[in-house]
């Protein structure tokens, strides 16, 4: 049994390419059944998310090599090879192993420690499981790899810390309300920073909305994606005084809040905090606004300066991971060696236990006089002789397996007893 996997991701590959090559919902099951048809003693797994797309293959002493895959890619997608080649990488057998186990730990994410992967690559199994694409070896190893996953995520801080503006800005905003529900959000200009962060609060539980911004069509296209309201830009200095939560991103070359305004507006709100967050570059907030009592205002660096702290941190970490991942990997490629020679046991037992049924039918024909009480005895006591024997033979192959070598005794034992697969031959 040999595994492979073939593919390309966000540092191999720019999107052009990996693009080209992804499958969606509606044609990986397609694509599993094509290539297993064509495939039919394989197991496979197809990952394909917008990072990278990857082929996890099993085959019985690695038949399926990596032309087959990368043909079978290009042939299906309907695209030249020589497109997409150069881009590929490729694993085998532990190195593949230790590949799936970094990509579910997200230890070969964009961004490092990140927790989509894990359900990206459960859904891959999944799929590739329901389609009975999998076997004893891709079972076993994907169930490995999540396993891994969750064990990285548990042992270590890998997955700890926000490392996006806008998650750190919730965070912050968090810390102060505890809960955005019945909290008024105003967001002060329509750029993509404010739709990302008005997304994260909108997930948060925040429900009431108000968009302002100079172009009014723009401000109601917001405010609609999110069940919010849209107002007039000129009436932003009146809802400043209602708004527990203000973002503001507007191009604008000066300030747009003032310190003034902040003053009137937090006089009116009977002692309920602001929080402000300036994403905008020049900044649209009076800088003097933070040293009001109970406002809280955190600008574009603010927030970046946490986003640093907690990448660097997880990138601290990445060598614990490491280091499990290494074990677990030995672990996967231990089971592998005894899953590989469970046949080859199997298939000496058969031999030895089909040698005895052939000499007791020789005995059954000389002891016409035997009753079958005590013929029953022989018969047993020659079974439990063959089991004896094959016992410590057994025994050791498992333990050998466990340092790779498993297979090797097993295949000395066989040549010793003459013991030959169907498709095999003996020497001559």
């Amino acid at each position: 049994m040999s595994i492979l996997v073939i593919g390309l991701n966000h540092k191999s590959a720019p999107v052009e390419v990996r693009e080209k090559l992804a499958f969606n919902a509606n044609n990986i099951s397609a694509a599993l059944s094509l290539f297993l048809h064509k495939h039919q003693t394989a197991e496979a797994v197809i990952l394909s998310t917008c990072n990278r797309v990857e082929i996890y293959v099993s085959s019985i002493e690695g038949t399926i090599k990596v032309e087959d895959v990368l043909s079978f890619l290009a042939d299906f997608h309907k695209i030249e090879l020589s497109s997409f080649s150069s881009y590929m990488y490729h694993y085998t057998d532990d190195r593949a192993v230790n590949h799936l186990f970094f990509v579910t730990a997200s230890l070969d994410s964009m961004v490092l420690g990140e927790s989509q992967i894990l359900s990206q690559v459960k859904e891959a199994y999944t799929m590739a499981s329901m389609e009975e694409a999998t076997g004893k070896v891709m079972n076993q190893l994907f169930q490995q790899a999540l396993n891994v996953a969750k064990i990285i995520h548990t042992k270590t801080s890998i997955g700890k810390g926000k490392v996006s503006i806008s998650s750190v800005a919730v965070e912050f905003a968090e810390k102060i309300f505890q809960d955005f529900t019945g909290k008024m959000v105003l967001v002060v200009g329509a750029g993509e920073m404010c739709e990302l962060l008005l997304k994260h609060l909108y997930e948060e539980g925040a429900r009431t909305i108000v968009v302002a911004n100079r172009t009014f069509e723009r401000a109601q296209e917001i405010a609609n994606a999110f069940q919010g309201q849209a107002i007039k830009y000129e009436l932003l200095g009146e809802y400043l005084a209602k708004a527990d939560i203000i973002i503001s991103s507007t191009s604008a070359p000066h300030y747009v809040i003032h310190v003034d305004q902040v003053k009137e507006a937090i006089r009116h709100r009977r002692g309920n905090p602001m929080f402000l967050i300036d994403i905008a570059v020049p900044r649209d907030i009076e800088p003097d606004v933070a040293n009001i009592d109970n406002v809280y205002l955190y600008n574009i660096d603010d927030l970046q300066s946490v986003v640093n702290q907690n990448i660097d941190e997880r990138t601290r970490e990445v060598e614990k991971c490491r280091s499990i991942v290494e074990e677990e990997v030995e672990h996967f490629m231990a089971k592998l060696e005894e899953m590989k020679i469970e046949p080859a046991i199997t298939q000496l037992r058969n031999h030895f236990h089909s040698v005895g049924k052939e000499e007791l039918g020789r005995l059954r024909s000389k002891l016409k006089s035997i009753d079958n009480g005590d013929w029953e005895q022989v018969v047993y006591t020659m079974e439990r002789t063959i089991n004896k024997l094959l016992h410590h033979p057994a025994k050791v192959a498992k333990l050998e397996a466990k340092n790779g070598g498993g297979y090797r005794y097993v295949e000395t034992i066989k040549k010793l007893f003459g013991i030959f697969h169907h498709a095999e031959h003996p020497p001559h």
